[in-house]
């Protein structure tokens, strides 16, 4: 189980990302006074973020619960109590299978704020210009 303190750290490099967004995007509403047309999006933005620390918190916590179970496991394992450590290894496997399933709906979710910010880009095609750019007209033999 060497994987699961290295899984703990990606979830709480993920957790540190979204408390820095969370943090600019509430300085941007604060300090920008939003106007309605965009307080939707924020509030799009503000309930799939909650959402997402919601569900690391819970990752964060069964990697941990299924990190101290397999550590008691093997320390079971030392004292000869096979038949406890044996129940103790599969519930720290099934604590990091859970713990996956949830990544996953996270990851899910992070999709879905990321596809409310390319709607809005589409929205707003001043760019266009810039991707698709005008065609060169031949000119015409004489």
């Amino acid at each position: 189980f060497p994987a699961i303190p290295l899984m703990m750290i990606n979830f709480g490099n993920r957790y540190i990302v979204l408390a820095n967004l969370i943090r600019t995007l509430h300085e941007t509403v604060v300090r920008d006074n939003t106007p309605p047309q965009d307080a939707e999006r924020f509030l799009l933005q503000i309930t799939a973020l909650r959402s997402r620390l919601r569900l690391i918190g819970m990752i964060q916590t069964m990697s941990a619960s299924a990190f101290i179970m397999v550590l008691l496991a093997m320390v079971t394992t030392y004292m000869d109590m096979v038949i406890l450590a044996s129940w103790m290894f599969i519930t720290s496997l099934a604590l990091m299978g859970l713990a996956m399933v949830i990544f996953m709906r996270e990851i899910h979710l992070g999709n879905s704020a990321l596809d409310v910010h390319l709607s809005d880009l589409k929205e707003h095609q001043e760019w266009e210009h810039i991707l698709k750019p005008a065609k060169k007209r031949r000119a015409k033999k004489s």
